[in-house]
């Protein structure tokens, strides 16, 4: 199904867009949506993707929010495909993906863009999002690992790629961000084509990496999750095709082939056990690349030199636009003045 933008408001030189894609979580998103508009002064735009909820959510946006642009799905698309299609509708030189239901502490979106422009050679930043006064250690992850896949195919609880030696209120560079709360300087996100849905969040950082980024984790920019804590990740068949298809993009080919042998013996150990192995031995087109040595066709890797967004070679304060208080900039409407 195809998507239709909706937006009843419109603003002008907005510093940073704000995209968010919601599946049925309308209470949450208007929640996260009002405390963005009280929570920050930075001149934004803010996109909605509903991304095919059954919950009304696109209505209740359009009552509540009618500064916001709406995206709406009538079919819901992979989350990153959803995220890539919200970000297709950006115009300002700085992209924030943020998940539905997160209330900034402070004004954490300002201390990103400032981190942002003081240190333009990182171009993607994020933060921390916390629940109960600690962070929950979503916004940063590591890449998939033969030692990752191992445990996934022992069924080990222990999961390094979620970074558990960590110490998040140090911050500094990172191996990934998610795209709970993920900031992009703009042409840098166009370059790459954003997310490739067939691959693991991780993916996009790898490839920003080819051309000198560095990730980085800002601690003091940080945001309270309003929504309950999420269940603990499960292996899934479609997770296990996005760690075959960054296996076979990102390593050597041989390192690939073993994870995949790997998997195969879990699958195979474990059918008996019911799902998801049953059908991981059974079906195992997720390892459709294991005949081959090219690696996954990867249209969106860019084939010219990465362009240099204006606004990321000086610091915020001194782009064109933030010359003043961001609660004053010309020409651009604040969030926290947005009409309900």
């Amino acid at each position: 199904m195809g998507a239709a933008r909706e937006s009843s408001g419109s603003r002008t030189a907005p510093v940073v867009s704000i995209v968010t894609v919601s599946h049925n979580a309308r209470e949450s998103l208007l929640k996260g949506l009002a405390a963005l508009q009280a929570g920050t002064e930075v001149p934004a735009e803010l996109i909605v993707v509903d991304n095919g909820s059954t919950d009304n959510t696109a209505a209740a946006v359009r009552h509540a929010f009618r500064g916001v642009s709406l995206v709406r799905r009538e079919a819901p698309l992979h989350p990153l495909a959803a995220a890539n299609l919200g970000a297709a509708q950006a115009g300002a030189p700085w992209l924030l993906l943020l998940d539905p239901g997160l209330e900034p502490v402070g004004d954490a979106i300002r201390t990103l863009l400032e981190y942002a422009g003081g240190h333009p050679e990182c171009r993607l930043y994020t933060g921390r999002t916390m629940r109960d006064g600690s962070d929950d250690g979503r916004t940063v992850e590591g890449t998939p690992t033969f030692w990752g896949t191992a445990c996934v195919a022992a069924s080990l609880p222990f999961d390094p790629e979620r970074l558990p030696g960590l110490d998040r209120a140090i911050g500094g560079e990172v191996p990934a961000l998610t795209p709970r709360m993920l900031l992009a300087e703009r042409g840098l996100w166009d370059d790459l084509g954003g997310f490739d849905e067939r691959l693991p969040a991780a993916d996009l950082s790898v490839r920003a990496r080819a051309f000198g980024a560095r990730p980085v984790l800002v601690p003091d920019a940080q945001m309270a999750s309003l929504t309950p804590a999420p269940a603990a990740r499960r292996v899934t068949i479609a997770g296990l095709a996005e760690r075959m298809a960054f296996a076979h993009r990102h390593w050597a080919p041989g390192r690939a082939r073993a994870a995949g042998w790997l998997l195969i013996a879990a699958a195979l150990a474990r059918s008996s056990t019911g799902e998801p192995w049953r059908s991981a031995w059974q079906d195992r087109a997720w390892l459709s690349t294991m005949d081959t040595d090219v690696p996954v066709a990867a249209p969106h890797l860019p084939t010219q030199p990465l362009r240099s967004a204006p606004d990321a070679t000086q610091p915020l304060r001194s782009a064109p636009d933030a010359t003043q208080p961001l609660r004053s900039a010309p020409d651009a409407t604040p969030l926290s003045k947005a009409q309900p």
